[in-house]
């Protein structure tokens, strides 16, 4: 199968989706590495490998990482051998195109482009309590970043109004690499 690449803006599902791909479909999810510091509750090697600036520096020059990216002076970023066959990931768009220029070659890299509309995406994060200034603040990066990003992506699944939930979206994915992999195995006959 395909390594798994989701894109969207903030509160759009992605990381429900992938935890579904995850548990339902036994994809593997790579846990990055990053330079900040543990929130409370976050476990090393579970959510994130928790290094320092100088470790992260040195992997990064060692070609360690598949991509890499910074955000408020910390760096994240993902190991290439966690990109196996089963891997199933989010990326910025800007990590998207790292993984396709680092992994073309290797692996059958799948990406998916979750798009919600900005309101329903605003008022989902308002009703699950997330705090006005940080939704926000995601908005406002959001905005630019996913210019043009339909055609760079493979598939596109549009959800305004969250018509459907997560799972719904993960076995739509599942459906699209199964009928990928029917054409293409047709094609090489």
């Amino acid at each position: 199968m395909s390594v798994i690449v989701l894109i969207g803006e903030s509160a759009n599902g992605k990381s429900t989706t992938e935890k579904i791909l995850n548990s339902k479909y036994h994809y593997n999810r790579t846990i990055s590495y990053t330079t900040r510091t543990p929130r409370i509750g976050e476990k090393d090697g579970v959510d994130y490998h928790f290094i320092t600036k100088d470790e992260f520096i040195e992997k990064m020059n060692d070609d360690f990482f598949a991509e890499v990216g910074s955000y408020k002076g910390n760096y994240y970023g993902s190991v290439i051998d966690d990109y196996g066959e089963y891997t199933v990931c989010v990326l910025t768009p800007h990590g998207m195109r790292q993984i396709k220029k680092t992994l073309g070659n290797k692996r059958d890299v799948v990406t998916f482009y979750l798009k919600v509309d900005a309101r329903d995406r605003i008022i989902k994060a308002l009703k699950r309590g997330d705090e006005i200034n940080e939704v926000f603040r995601r908005y406002q990066s959001d905005v630019g970043m996913f210019d043009g990003i339909s055609d760079e992506v493979d598939y596109i699944i549009e959800n305004d109004g969250y018509i459907c939930n997560a799972e719904e979206i993960a076995n739509e994915i599942i459906e699209i690499l199964y009928e990928r992999a029917r054409v293409k195995e047709a094609d090489d006959e």
